[in-house]
């Protein structure tokens, strides 16, 4: 619908929606969609609108408030709002051309959290990228011909527009050190069954024991070790539910030394024993 208040200029539409309950529940939800022709007299002051905020800069510029400093938001740039909290922004003296949604679901504050952590509310595409202008169009589209909505392809759209923006913000990242790592742990999935040591794995990334050691830290969120454990566990797992594997043979495809290393860390991890495991997961499945 067409939609005029302070600031927002004709041809500009906005689109409000409510979500079902499994929507809610499930998916990544919209509430609200719009693209304003701003002048310079727009402004949006809130205390909250339970939901965030994602704004598109076509064209023109913005800013955003944050404690009491102003944050310019230009051409081809995005910012994701948190609208549980106290939130300001508006048009600059040359106007603002935007488009926006006001999106919530299960793991949205999650992704707020990550793209913002570095306490920059400004995130700027990459310039080949034309997704997230593609697919809020897309998504306008929708409503403004009236088609039926389909709650579960506008959560994929969404994840495709939130997607686009982790590229983007970590963009600077990607290094061959952190390359390495991938090539790590393809190599672990790949060869579980060997006695792998954080020294061949550091010495197969090209770095030293300890920078590697951070490095794979950093980007999983285990030490070399832990990883290697969980992923001998989690196989393990999946070859005494699926297999009739004796449990020595599973020990030793899964990269145990000794099948009593591999009882005690399956216990210790799981909190059964692997054959007492074996045997709960065989009557779950009978009774299922």
């Amino acid at each position: 619908m067409n939609y005029h208040s302070p600031g927002v200029q004709e041809h500009s539409n906005i689109f409000l929606y409510s979500a079902s309950t499994r929507a809610r529940s499930l998916f990544y939800y919209l509430l609200c969609i719009g693209h304003y022709h701003c002048s310079s007299e727009y402004l949006v002051a809130r205390q909250r609108y339970d939901s965030f905020l994602l704004i598109y800069t076509i064209s023109g510029s913005g800013y955003v408030v944050m404690d009491g400093e102003y944050t310019l938001v230009g051409s081809g740039s995005v910012v994701l709002l948190d609208c549980y909290q106290a939130h300001t922004y508006k048009a600059s003296s040359q106007g603002w051309e935007i488009l926006w949604m006001h999106i919530d679901g299960p793991m949205m504050r999650s992704w707020f959290n990550t793209l913002s952590q570095s306490g920059e509310p400004v995130i700027q595409l990459l310039p080949s990228s034309y997704v997230v202008e593609r697919t809020l169009y897309q998504i306008l589209a929708v409503f403004d011909k009236q088609e039926a909505v389909n709650e579960a392809r506008l959560s994929q759209l969404i994840t495709n527009v939130l997607t686009e923006l982790y590229l983007a913000r970590f963009a600077g990242e990607k290094t061959p050190s952190v390359d390495a790592i991938g090539e790590v742990l393809t190599y672990i999935s790949m060869h579980i069954e060997q006695p792998l040591r954080v020294e061949d794995l550091a010495r197969r990334a090209n770095l030293s024991v300890y920078y590697f050691s951070r490095l794979f830290k950093q980007n999983t969120g285990f030490s070399p070790h832990e990883y290697l454990l969980n992923h001998r566990v989690a196989n393990a797992k999946y070859l005494l539910r699926t297999t009739d594997f004796p449990i020595k043979k599973i020990a030793f495809c899964c990269g145990f030394g000794t099948v009593s290393a591999f009882c005690t860390t399956f216990k210790k991890r799981v909190g059964d024993s692997p054959l007492h495991y074996r045997e709960g997961e065989k009557r779950y499945d009978k009774n299922s």
